[in-house]
C-alpha cells in the first residue's frame, strides 16, 4: 500500500513540474504584454497632448482602449463554439433493464412470450421513431 501512495506522490509531484514551468512562463509573458500595452497607451498620450490637451487626449487613449477590450470580447465570443447538444435518451433502455431484471424470476413460457412482446414493442417504437425524423 506505501508503494501505491509513493508511486501517486511522484507522479503528482511530476505533473505539477510539467504544470508549474509553462504557468509561470505565462505569468512572466502576461506582465511584459501587460507593462508593453501601458507603455503604448502613454505614448498615445504623450502624441496627442500637445496636439489636443490633456484632457482630449486621455479621452482619446480611453477610447481606443474601450475599443480594443469590445473587439478582444468579440473575438473571444466569435471564437467560441457552442456546445453540441446531447445525444437524445434510447427510449428502450428502461424497457430492456425491466426485461432483464425480472428474467430469472420468468418460466420459460412466459420468458418466449415477454421477448415476443418486447421485440413487437421496440419493432413499433423504432418505426415509430423513424417517421419522426
Amino acid at each position: 500500500m506505501n508503494q501505491i501512495v509513493a508511486i501517486a506522490q511522484e507522479q503528482a509531484q511530476a505533473a505539477i513540474r510539467r504544470a508549474a514551468v509553462p504557468a509561470a512562463l505565462g505569468v512572466v509573458a502576461l506582465v511584459l504584454f501587460l507593462f508593453a500595452l501601458f507603455a503604448l497607451f502613454g505614448a498615445l498620450f504623450f502624441w496627442q497632448m500637445p496636439i489636443h490637451g490633456p484632457l482630449v487626449a486621455s479621452l482619446i487613449v480611453a477610447a481606443v482602449a474601450v475599443v480594443l477590450g469590445i473587439v478582444a470580447l468579440l473575438l473571444i465570443r466569435i471564437g467560441r463554439r457552442p456546445k453540441p447538444p446531447p445525444p437524445a435518451p434510447d427510449p428502450t433502455l428502461p424497457l430492456v433493464s425491466l426485461l432483464a431484471q425480472s428474467a430469472p424470476s420468468l418460466g420459460p413460457k412466459t420468458a418466449a412470450w415477454t421477448a415476443v412482446l418486447m421485440a413487437l414493442a421496440l419493432g413499433l417504437m423504432a418505426r415509430g421513431s423513424a417517421g419522426k425524423k
